[in-house]
């Protein structure tokens, strides 16, 4: 009896060890909200951020992972049309990746510092917008309204033009 309560009191203690020492990503937002600018992620310093920070006229939002060599390409695109359309808010959410290794990969990319990052480690936002392919872009009002949801890649020359048709509209 002895060796048997030894064994599982070790074993016990293992369990602890390995569950405290796990990775657990701290920059898990709550979405409590129904509405688009109501959803929260969290930033590259894992404050919590409301899309409603990023509220304009147009406001460009897309999803990517790093498995995603489409998503990986169209990156620093969406950082050059932040460049060029200053007045666009640009968001690149990355979905169900663990934030610190999402933070590294973007690192190793050449982005604009004018492309807004977010983090959603448990791939709420896809969910919201009912993705099923990668990227994915959608083009939103002041009101939240989906005015465009683009599924798959884009290149620069169509994001320009559908921003440029859509601040026609808007």
């Amino acid at each position: 009896m002895g060796k048997i309560a030894f064994g599982l009191i070790v074993i016990g203690i293992i369990s602890a060890i390995v569950w405290l020492e796990r990775s657990v990503d701290v920059s898990v937002c709550t979405n409590a909200g129904s509405d688009i600018y109501s959803l929260t992620y969290s930033d590259e310093k894992g404050r919590c951020t409301q899309l409603s920070e990023f509220k304009a006229h147009i406001v460009v939002i897309n999803t990517w992972a790093s498995w995603c060599p489409f998503c990986v390409d169209e990156l620093p695109d969406l950082g050059q049309l932040a460049e060029e359309f200053p007045e666009v808010p640009v968001v690149a959410i990355n979905r169900g990746e663990e934030t610190k290794e999402a933070q590294a990969f973007l690192k190793s990319l050449s982005v604009s510092k004018k492309l807004y990052t977010l983090f959603d480690p448990e791939d709420s936002f896809y969910a919201f917008i009912k993705g099923f392919g990668m990227p994915e872009t959608i083009f939103i009002n002041q009101t939240g309204e989906i005015l465009l949801h683009k599924r798959g890649v884009m290149s620069l020359e169509e994001m320009r033009e559908i921003i440029l048709s859509l601040q026609k509209e808007v």
